[in-house]
C-alpha cells in the first residue's frame, strides 16, 4: 500500500494513518470585512449549527453540529463564509506573514479559497488571480462575486507562461498534485500512481514554481504548496529550483501550528538541507487534510512600481468619453434610483468592458508592465456591478445591490410567500414607482429587482435564484 513508503519518514505514523481512516470535520472561514464573526455565529446558531473556534488560523471554525449542509445556508449564499479545510487556511498566512506586500499573485487560483483569503488579508492591496480552465474560472468568478472581493483582478492565463514584466511582492503556487492529503475525503487518492503520471505532475509543478520565481520582485516571497505527501512533488521539485537560483533562500515559518519538518532525503535521494525549514502538516496535526508548504525569499530589496488601473479595458475598444458617460449613468442610477449616498462610493474605481461595468478597489494594474504579445484575458476586476441590457441600457447586478446592502434607501422588504412567488418566476404586485429597487428578506438585501406597471420581478441570475430558493426552504420560518 502507498502508506507503507512513508512509514520510515513520517513521525507518529500510526496517528496519521488512523486519522486518515476517519472523516475530517467540516470547517468554515468567515469574512470579518463582510459581517462580524459574532453575528454570523449567532445566525447559524439560531438554525441549529454549533461551531467551535480554532486556536489558529483566526476566523476559522469547526462545525460540530450541522442540521443540514452549511454550504446551503443563506449565510453562505450571501458570502459571509467559505467552506474550507482548516489546514488550507494556513497558506495565505504563510505567504503574507511579516511582509508589506501590496500586490500578490495567486498563480493557480480556482476555485478561489486561497484567493478570497488573500483578498481579506490584503484589504488595501491587490490580488491577481489566474487559472486556465473555463470550468474552474467559472467557479472562481462565482466565489469572488459571492464574497464581494473588490480588490481581486482575475485572469485567464497559464501559470507556466504567465506574462513577465511586472514583479509581484508575493506569489503563491498552490500546485495541482496527486492530492494524497485528501485521503479523508477520498481514500482512492492513496493508490499508487503510475510513474508517468508522477513525472507529468512534477514537470507541471516545477514549471509553475520556476515561473513564480521569475515573477516575484527582489526581496519578495514565493510560497509553494501542495496537498500531497509525495516528496517527488514537494521537496524534489523545490530542490531542483533552488539549485538553479542561488538568489533564493528558504525561510522558516512561525505560525503556531503543529507540523513536521520537510525531508532532507527520501528513497535514497538527498535534498537541499534547507528544506528542513519546509512544513509538512499531516491530517492528525489539525484534524484536517494534509499540506506541504515552503516559503522562499528572493534576495534584494527593490520595490515594484505599479500603474493605476485604467477606466477602459483595452479589449473593450470603447472611446473614453463613452466610458465616462456609462459610469456617470451608473452613478446616477445608484444614487437616484437606489438612494445610496455618494460618499459610500468614495475611493472606489470603475472599469468598463464591452458588456459590463466593474466596481473595484484594485490599486495596481500589472498588465501595464507586461511584455507585449503575451497571452492573457481579463475575466473580472472587482465586482460585476452593471450589465448592458435592452437598447444599450444598464442595469445594476444583484452582486452590486447585495454588496451595497443597508446603504440602499430604496428597498422593498418581501415576505416569505412573496419570495416564493418571485423565485418561482412570477411577479408580485407592489405600490412602487417603476424602476430598479433592492429586494430584501427580513431586512437583509438579497438582490436587485425591477418594478414595472405595479409589478416587481427579481433580477437574480437563474442559478443563484435556485440556490436562494433552496436556502430559504431550509431556513426556519
Amino acid at each position: 500500500m502507498l502508506w507503507d513508503r512513508y512509514r520510515g519518514v513520517l513521525p507518529e505514523w500510526e496517528l496519521c494513518e488512523a486519522a486518515c481512516r476517519t472523516p475530517a470535520p467540516k470547517t468554515i472561514r468567515t469574512f470579518p470585512s463582510r459581517r462580524p464573526d459574532a453575528e454570523v455565529l449567532r445566525r447559524l446558531s439560531a438554525q441549529g449549527f454549533a461551531l467551535e473556534a480554532l486556536p489558529f488560523p483566526p476566523h476559522v471554525y469547526r462545525v460540530t453540529n450541522e442540521p443540514f449542509p452549511i454550504g446551503r445556508t443563506l449565510e453562505h449564499w450571501l458570502g459571509y463564509l467559505y467552506v474550507q479545510e482548516s489546514v488550507m487556511a494556513l497558506v495565505a498566512y504563510a505567504l503574507l506573514e511579516g511582509t508589506q506586500a501590496r500586490v500578490a499573485l495567486d498563480l493557480c487560483a480556482a476555485p478561489g479559497g486561497k484567493t478570497t483569503h488573500l483578498s481579506e488579508l490584503l484589504p488595501e492591496g491587490t490580488v491577481v488571480a489566474a487559472d486556465t480552465s473555463e470550468r474552474r474560472l467559472r467557479a472562481l468568478g462565482s466565489n469572488l462575486q459571492r464574497t464581494a472581493r473588490l480588490n481581486v483582478l482575475s485572469l485567464r492565463a497559464d501559470g507556466r507562461s504567465f506574462p513577465l514584466g511586472a514583479a509581484f511582492d508575493a506569489v503563491l503556487v498552490d500546485a495541482p498534485c496527486s492530492a494524497e492529503g485528501n485521503a479523508r475525503e477520498d481514500p482512492r487518492v492513496l493508490r499508487d500512481l503510475p510513474e508517468a503520471t508522477r513525472r507529468r505532475l512534477s514537470r507541471l509543478q516545477e514549471a509553475l514554481l520556476r515561473r513564480a520565481v521569475r515573477l516575484v520582485r527582489p526581496g519578495g516571497v514565493v510560497v509553494y504548496a501542495t496537498c500531497t505527501f509525495a516528496p517527488e512533488e514537494n521537496e524534489a521539485v523545490v530542490d531542483r529550483v533552488l539549485a538553479e537560483h542561488p538568489d533564493l533562500s528558504v525561510e522558516p515559518l512561525s505560525l503556531p501550528v503543529p507540523h513536521t519538518p520537510g525531508l532532507a532525503e527520501f528513497g535514497g535521494r538527498r535534498y537541499d538541507p534547507r528544506l528542513r525549514d519546509a512544513w509538512r502538516v499531516y491530517p492528525h496535526h489539525l484534524d484536517s487534510g494534509g499540506l506541504f508548504v515552503v516559503r522562499l525569499r528572493r534576495a534584494g530589496v527593490e520595490g515594484a512600481q505599479w500603474a493605476s488601473p485604467p477606466l477602459v479595458h483595452p479589449s473593450a475598444r470603447i472611446p473614453e468619453n463613452e466610458a465616462y458617460r456609462r459610469v456617470e449613468r451608473a452613478l446616477r442610477l445608484v444614487t437616484d434610483d437606489l438612494g445610496v449616498a455618494p460618499h459610500h462610493l468614495q475611493g472606489l474605481r470603475w472599469m468598463v468592458t464591452g458588456k459590463h461595468l466593474w466596481l473595484h478597489r484594485c490599486s495596481a494594474w500589472p498588465p501595464a508592465q507586461w511584455e507585449p504579445g503575451q497571452r492573457w484575458e481579463l475575466v473580472g476586476c472587482g465586482l460585476r456591478a452593471f450589465a448592458r441590457w435592452g437598447r444599450g441600457e444598464q442595469r445594476p447586478t444583484s452582486w452590486l445591490v447585495q454588496w451595497l446592502g443597508d446603504r440602499i434607501q430604496n428597498r422593498l422588504d418581501l415576505h416569505r410567500d412573496q419570495w416564493d412567488r418571485l423565485l418561482a418566476g412570477q411577479t408580485v404586485p407592489v405600490s412602487r414607482p417603476s424602476g430598479f429597487v433592492a429586494l430584501s428578506f427580513q431586512g437583509e438585501v438579497m438582490g436587485a429587482g425591477l418594478v414595472r406597471a405595479g409589478q416587481v420581478r427579481h433580477l437574480i441570475p437563474a442559478e443563484r435564484a435556485q440556490q436562494l430558493r433552496e436556502a430559504l426552504t431550509l431556513r426556519a420560518p
